[in-house]
């Protein structure tokens, strides 16, 4: 009787640590090395992929079994025992058939590792855009006016309009403390041009409530949330649709779909440090198209993975709902259907 009390408190114990979040300040990771973060990263060569990680301050190597392991979340991992600078130790047998394969990273001139040779084989780095400065960028459409006055006169479907209707609030006057880097009101996104011209983020007033409480429970970690983006009008989302190239335009939602961000009901966002007011460095920048956006992605360093996983926790426990390839973007309550809205930016507040 006693043990199977102590189990059954055993199990209860095991399920509250899957659920509840960290606790404040506990086990939040060190941030990596600068010499080792340059080295992260997926690899490839020889028919074979593989990425660089860190964790606990060391290299471990994410061998994925399955090609439809595009996010390295059930791969094998390896970790690597430093014998001198960039030269490293396999240190278990697997899918390379090479026990204590000798490992070395070849570096370029601005430190950042570029190939890999384990045993004697070579494998080459895959850089996504911010590895190098360099983020992801469309080409410029050729008749921007244009473009804007045809979305602007476009009509909405009416199949778009059914459901509730979200009462749109200024977030950031619901949510002290939120922080707006809206990445389409400038230049900082994958146009390269703004698509917007108010630098406003407004959301539907519960989620905007719900914002402002997953606000406060990050401030108990140091951490304050950061807005890429929040409503957009139908019209928006048509512009975008249409200045996106034909070969990528699967990329986006048709705007006959609609998009969730015109309901007023989903946010992009991300994390600032409460103590110096800086942006973290996430494991991926917004609007990244590579294996780093999706939520589950294996890769990144130690930290990076933790500050991802606290927001999306902290996010749920507030009714957000977040989804597997873009870990930045949440719905809120997704359950109920509302309409898509296109009112304009400049006739809100």
């Amino acid at each position: 009787m006693i043990r199977k009390l102590f189990a059954g408190m055993m199990l209860c114990v095991l399920v509250l640590m899957q659920v509840l979040p960290v606790q404040a300040g506990a086990l939040e990771p060190r941030a990596c090395p600068k010499d080792l973060k340059y080295l992260l990263g997926l690899y490839y060569g020889n028919g074979e992929q593989f990425v660089i990680r860190e964790r606990g301050g060391e290299l471990e190597l994410l061998y994925r079994t399955t090609r439809e392991d595009y996010k390295f979340a059930n791969s094998n991992q390896f970790p690597l025992k430093k014998e001198r600078f960039d030269a490293y130790k396999l240190l278990e047998a697997g899918p390379m058939n090479n026990t204590e394969a000798s490992v070395r990273f070849e570096r370029d001139p601005e430190g950042y590792g570029i190939t890999c040779k384990i045993g004697g084989n070579r494998y080459s780095r895959m850089f996504f855009g911010t590895d190098r400065g360099k983020p992801f960028r469309l080409p410029q459409p050729e008749d921007w006016p244009n473009l804007r006055k045809a979305a602007a006169k476009a009509v909405m479907p009416a199949a778009l309009a059914s459901g509730e209707q979200a009462k749109l609030v200024d977030v950031v006057k619901v949510a002290p403390g939120v922080k707006l880097d809206l990445r389409y009101a400038g230049t900082d996104n994958c146009f390269a041009a703004a698509i917007v011209d108010v630098n406003k983020a407004y959301l539907d007033q519960e989620a905007a409530a719900a914002l402002a409480r997953v606000q406060k429970r990050l401030a108990d970690y140091g951490y304050g949330l950061v807005i890429w983006e929040a409503y957009r009008p139908w019209s928006v989302s048509k512009l975008a649709y249409d200045a996106f190239p034909d070969d990528k335009k699967q990329m986006l939602p048709a705007p006959e779909q609609g998009f969730s961000h015109n309901t007023g009901r989903s946010v992009d966002v991300s994390l600032y440090y409460l103590d110096s007011g800086e942006a973290v460095e996430m494991i991926s920048d917004f609007d990244e198209p590579s294996a780093r956006q999706y939520t589950s992605f294996g890769g990144g360093t130690e930290l990076e993975r933790y500050q991802r996983d606290l927001l999306q926790q902290l996010m749920s426990i507030e009714g957000f709902q977040g989804i597997d390839m873009e870990w930045w973007h949440f719905d809120y309550a997704p359950q109920v259907q509302y309409r898509h809205l296109n009112v304009a930016l400049q006739d809100l507040d």
